[in-house]
């Protein structure tokens, strides 16, 4: 119960990665604020999850991609102990068909947003003596054909874990889990709109050395650790949980 008397907020917590992420902080103790773009989802996220954790769970709804509504959802956080920028968005598509709503969609969405929640929470987190989260991908490291916005977005955020790392500190850790590929919405849906969805699926797996592609809750467990009083000398690290993917490659 290492989180016991925690605030934890969890941006793109209603599905994925950030969902399993907060139910982990429930299962530890903490009390967690859920988000969502939607409403609906927040209300039936927040319903599912405090029939178990009663007095532990709320949830806040905001777009990511805009400025206004991200600064809106720090204001409503208040005092918190952890961030957790896990909210993000994947466009599959050559860059001769990457248009510039999609480019401005994702780097709202995957750095922007995750700079203005760090910059609006900072003071509270420095208070506390807290820890941001941020979730990049192996895409920050590795050069992926036909998602070149993504992969910009995610080497930003890795570049800015870092400085808001040095900036940060002694005050606040700041550290990067960079997922491999992660059995999520994202991914299904990459796999439903591919010609052949089984050759996709054993595509997706074979970008690891593992051979298989991770479940949210692997994923979740080591933004835990991230967070958790075992990293307490840990700021600036980008941890790769990735199933090895950036590697190397079998000759």
């Amino acid at each position: 119960m290492e989180f016991t008397g925690k605030t934890i907020v969890v941006t793109g917590s209603t599905r994925g990665i950030g969902a399993a992420a907060a139910e982990l902080f429930l299962e530890r103790g903490g009390s967690v604020i859920l988000h969502g773009r939607r409403q609906p989802a927040i209300h039936a996220a927040v319903a599912q999850l405090s029939a178990q954790y009663p007095r532990r769970v709320r949830g806040l709804a905001a777009d990511l991609a805009d400025r206004t509504q991200c600064r809106s959802l720090a204001q409503s956080a208040g005092a918190i102990d952890i961030l957790v920028n896990c909210g993000g968005v994947f466009h599959e598509a050559p860059i001769a068909e990457t248009d510039l709503g999609v480019w401005d969609e994702t780097i709202a969405v995957n750095v922007t947003a995750t700079w203005v929640l760090s910059q609006a929470l900072l003071p509270a987190l420095r208070q506390r003596k807290g820890a941001i989260v941020n979730v990049g991908s192996d895409a920050a490291m590795l050069g992926y054909a036909g998602c070149v916005a993504y992969c910009a977005s995610k080497g930003a955020v890795v570049g800015l874990t870092r400085a808001l790392a040095v900036e940060a500190a002694p005050d606040v850790r700041v550290v990067c889990v960079c997922p491999g590929p992660t059995e999520t919405d994202m991914m299904r849906q990459s796999v439903m709109s591919a010609s052949d969805e089984a050759q996709a699926r054993r595509q997706w797996a074979s970008y690891t050395a593992l051979d298989r592609v991770a479940a949210p809750r692997e994923i979740g467990e080591v933004i835990l650790l991230a967070a958790s009083p075992r990293a307490t000398f840990m700021t600036g690290s980008i941890i790769m949980a990735d199933g090895g993917a950036t590697a190397g490659r079998r000759v």
